[in-house]
């Protein structure tokens, strides 16, 4: 997986003056795994909620490399409804850090609230922060984005599995799944965990890169282990196994 920094780079520029902390449009939308071209999607975005032009976003051209815009990338002209420089227009939308925060939120699905969670930490601190916090808040984000890339396919395996088995598959059944997983990794359940550290909401979008990777490297192993149709006993047997196999393996490779 590419380093999340290098998908939706957070930068900087000016917006009517001032120093913002901005995000590709483009970037995003790619990212969050948004259904509707991003034309459609962006424009639809702005009407819906209004976004004003320099001061939630800055309307370009074309932009390879946010992170280094020199004087030769030239703002698309909305009014010419061309660039001189160049043939057809590629166009972007920079976004503010924190227009691009409502836009993940809206989106609200595990990526977004991912992303979203980065670019508030990246508001308060990403200016103060050392490079090596950054990087541990980055490493974190990957860790939070696997997770929800094996989420969906889990759910997927476990209603193929059911539906073979002439059952349904609903909300408690992927609760459950999510639940066994999270009480491997952390040795209580969630509702417990969340109540001893006084959390609220989803108990992952709380957890350490560790522990985000511990339960991403789980549900891989359990779609495989729902595919050759173990059912919930085995699969929480042998992912109990694994969980302790990779432990021993974390534990080698700090020593």
């Amino acid at each position: 997986m590419t380093e999340f920094n290098h998908l939706v780079p957070v930068t900087e520029a000016q917006f009517n003056g001032k120093l913002q902390q901005t995000v590709s449009a483009k970037d995003l939308h790619r990212f969050l795994g948004v259904g509707r071209d991003f034309s459609t999607w962006i424009k639809s975005r702005i009407d819906e909620y209004a976004l004003s032009p320099n001061d939630d976003y800055l309307l370009l051209d074309y932009s390879p490399e946010l992170v280094n815009q020199s004087t030769n990338n030239k703002q698309y002209s909305p009014v010419l409804g061309k660039n001189t420089q160049r043939g057809r227009p590629e166009k972007d939308y920079l976004l503010t850090i924190g227009t691009a925060k409502e836009l993940a939120m809206i989106e609200n699905n595990e990526k977004g609230r991912a992303i979203r969670k980065y670019f508030i930490r990246c508001e308060e601190h990403l200016k103060e922060i050392a490079p090596a916090i950054q990087k541990k808040a980055l490493n974190r984000l990957k860790a939070r984005l696997k997770v929800a890339d094996y989420s969906r396919p889990m759910c997927d395996a476990l209603t193929e599995q059911r539906k073979a088995l002439g059952k349904s598959a609903n909300n408690t059944v992927f609760t459950n799944e999510f639940d066994m997983i999270n009480r491997i990794v952390l040795g209580t359940t969630s509702s417990k965990y969340k109540k001893a550290n006084n959390l609220t909401g989803n108990i992952r979008d709380h957890l350490n890169e560790f522990e985000l990777n511990h339960i991403a490297y789980l549900e891989n192993a359990n779609i495989t282990l729902i595919h050759i149709g173990y059912d919930y006993h085995q699969r929480k047997a042998e992912l109990i196994k694994l969980s302790h196999a990779y432990l021993i393996r974390h534990m080698a490779q700090a020593a």
